[in-house]
């Protein structure tokens, strides 16, 4: 397989494909829903749960690059250890992210409040981190990847 079509399958789907899938809610439901759609299926960091699949692949290709004796292993140790300590830092900042939004839920419906819909609220901290984590994750998934070919 050429490395276009790895990356197209590896680090497109799993990222663009479903943001992609959402847009097209726009010829039937105008762009404001598909938009509101798209912010929601990021929002409070849902993109990190990517970036952890993006990690365990690379992890997996890694030890199997091991098992085969192909490559440098020190390098190879060193790629496993960091993507499992990115997949393990984005899997602790996501269900952070998830406890703080539902318990900020949980209270404005316990004080019944008629504040804006908290969960409706895009944390720009999360989904920056989430798209910069998951980038980090697709960008050591393809160096690893070429560096094993």
């Amino acid at each position: 397989m050429n490395l276009f079509f790895w990356m197209l399958l590896n680090l497109g789907v799993p990222i663009v494909g479903p943001i992609f899938t959402l847009a097209l809610v726009a010829p039937t439901h105008g762009w404001r829903v598909a938009k509101a759609l798209i912010a929601a299926s990021v929002k409070d960091g849902q993109l990190f749960w990517c970036a952890i699949g993006l990690c365990a692949a690379a992890v997996y290709e890694a030890v199997t690059a091991l098992e085969r004796g192909s490559g440098v292993v020190p390098i190879l140790a060193f790629a496993i250890a960091g993507l499992c300590i990115v997949a393990f830092s984005c899997s602790t900042i996501v269900m952070s992210a998830l406890v703080n939004a539902h318990h900020d839920r949980a209270g404005t419906q316990a004080h019944n409040r008629r504040t804006p819909d908290v969960a409706g609220l895009l944390s720009p901290v999360a989904i920056g981190a989430s798209i910069f984590a998951t980038a980090v994750a697709a960008v050591l998934f393809a160096i690893l990847h070429v560096r094993l070919i």
